[in-house]
C-alpha cells in the first residue's frame, strides 16, 4: 500500500473512533465498534473481557509474543465549538477529543493488525477501557490478573509520546490530609482556632520544594510533591475545625511504594500533627532498554529515549517481568486539551516504524 493510501486510511481511522464519543466509564458504545472492526480481520482472534479486547495475530509459530497496549477511553470533551471533529487537509490533522490521546495510536494497532506483511513475532493488541479515573476500576487489571499476557515478550504503550521512546514512569501517591482546629463564629475568630491557618506551615513548606532530578538507567526523573486540592466544609461565617489537602507526590522508578509513602508521611509529619490518609498510589514503571529486540529497533529507527514524566500502564507490564516501554503517535502537548488533534504524519511514521519492529527477525 503507498504511503498515502495508507495515511488516508489512517487518518479515517482516527477519525471515525472520534467520532464515537467514549468518556471514562462510557466505553461500551466503542467496545462495540472496535469489536466488530477486529473480527473483520482476517486471522486475528478476538477475546472480549467486559469492555475490553484482545486481539491475537499469530503469524509465526514459536516466536516471541509483542503487545501493543492502548486505551480506548477520553476525558469529558471540550464543547463542540471549541473541539473540531474533522480531518483537515491544510494542517494534515485529525481533529477530535481522543486523537493524540490516544485513538491514533488504537488505529496504528488496528492497521497492523491488518498489515499485510507476515510478521516475525506474533501480535497481541489489547484495546482497554477506564484508564482515566480511580486506578482499580481500570480494564486492564483484569487482563493482567488473567495470565493472558504471560507470554509476552516485549510490550509497547501507544501514549502519545511525540514519535520518540519513553521509558519507565514515575510513581504517584496521593494523600489526603486533615489540618485540624476548633470552629467558631467568623465574627469572634479568637474564639477559634482557623483549621486553614494550623495547614500554613505544610503548605509553606510545599511552596518551598523545588523538583529534585533522579537518574534511572541513564534518564532523568524528576520527583515533586504537589497540593493539588483543598477544601473546608463549613458555612462562610464559621471558623473552620477541619481543612483537608490533597498533596500528590511523583516519584522515580528508583525508589519502591513503601520508600515513597514514608517519605512523603515524614515531610508531612515534620510541619504539624496532621492526619494522613493514602487514598491512592500507583508503583513506577522500570526502565527497560536491554530487551534485544527492543534495542536492536531503537537503534536501527536512531529513535530518541526519554523518561516518562507521568504515569503510564508500563508500570503495571514491568510489574508483570514484562520489558515494557511507550512509544506512540500522539503529541503530549495535545493531550486533554480543547482543539485536540493529531498530525496524520506521525499516524503515519508511528506505523512504519512499528511494523519493521514485527515484521524484522
Amino acid at each position: 500500500m503507498a504511503d498515502s493510501q495508507y495515511a488516508q486510511s489512517l487518518a479515517e481511522t482516527t477519525l471515525a473512533l472520534c467520532q464515537i464519543p467514549s468518556v471514562t466509564g462510557q466505553e461500551a458504545a466503542i467496545a462495540e465498534a472496535l469489536q466488530a472492526r477486529l473480527q473483520a480481520l482476517p486471522g486475528v482472534s478476538v477475546e472480549r473481557m467486559g469492555l475490553s479486547l484482545l486481539a491475537r495475530r499469530a503469524d509465526a509459530p514459536g516466536a516471541p509474543w509483542v503487545a501493543l497496549v492502548g486505551h480506548s477511553d477520553t476525558v469529558t470533551p471540550a464543547p463542540p465549538s471549541q473541539q473540531p471533529l474533522c480531518i483537515d487537509a491544510a494542517s494534515g490533522r485529525v481533529f477530535g477529543c481522543g486523537a493524540s490521546d490516544m485513538k491514533g495510536g488504537l488505529a496504528v494497532m488496528l492497521a497492523l493488525l491488518a498489515a499485510p506483511e507476515r510478521l516475525a513475532v506474533n501480535l497481541l493488541c489489547v484495546f482497554y477501557d477506564h484508564e482515566e479515573g480511580p486506578a482499580e476500576r481500570s480494564g486492564i487489571l483484569p487482563i493482567c490478573a488473567s495470565g493472558a499476557l504471560r507470554d509476552v515478550a516485549l510490550a509497547l504503550c501507544l501514549e502519545p509520546t511525540d514519535g520518540i521512546v519513553q521509558a519507565g514512569c514515575i510513581g504517584g501517591l496521593q494523600a489526603r490530609v486533615t489540618a485540624l482546629g476548633k470552629r467558631a463564629h467568623s465574627a469572634r475568630p479568637w474564639q477559634g482556632h482557623n483549621a486553614i491557618y494550623a495547614a500554613l506551615p505544610l503548605l509553606s513548606r510545599l511552596a518551598s520544594l523545588s523538583r529534585r532530578e533522579v537518574q534511572v538507567g541513564g534518564l532523568p526523573f524528576y520527583e515533586v510533591t504537589t497540593a493539588t486540592q483543598a477544601l473546608t466544609e463549613n458555612s462562610r461565617n464559621v471558623v473552620p475545625d477541619r481543612f483537608v489537602l490533597n498533596i500528590n507526590q511523583r516519584f522515580a522508578p528508583s525508589r519502591s511504594l513503601a520508600e515513597a509513602r514514608a517519605e512523603l508521611e515524614a515531610l508531612i509529619l515534620s510541619c504539624g500533627p496532621y492526619q494522613i490518609e493514602i487514598v491512592d498510589e500507583a508503583p513506577p514503571g522500570a526502565v527497560c532498554l536491554d530487551q534485544p529486540r527492543l534495542r536492536a529497533w531503537i537503534a536501527s529507527e536512531g529513535l530518541p529515549v526519554e523518561a516518562k514524566q507521568a504515569w503510564t500502564d508500563v508500570a503495571r507490564l514491568s510489574a508483570l517481568g514484562i520489558p515494557a516501554v511507550n512509544f506512540g503517535p500522539g503529541e503530549t502537548a495535545q493531550a486533554h486539551q480543547a482543539n485536540e488533534s493529531v498530525p496524520i504524519a506521525a499516524l503515519s511514521l508511528a506505523y512504519e516504524r512499528l511494523l519493521r519492529l514485527l515484521v524484522n527477525s
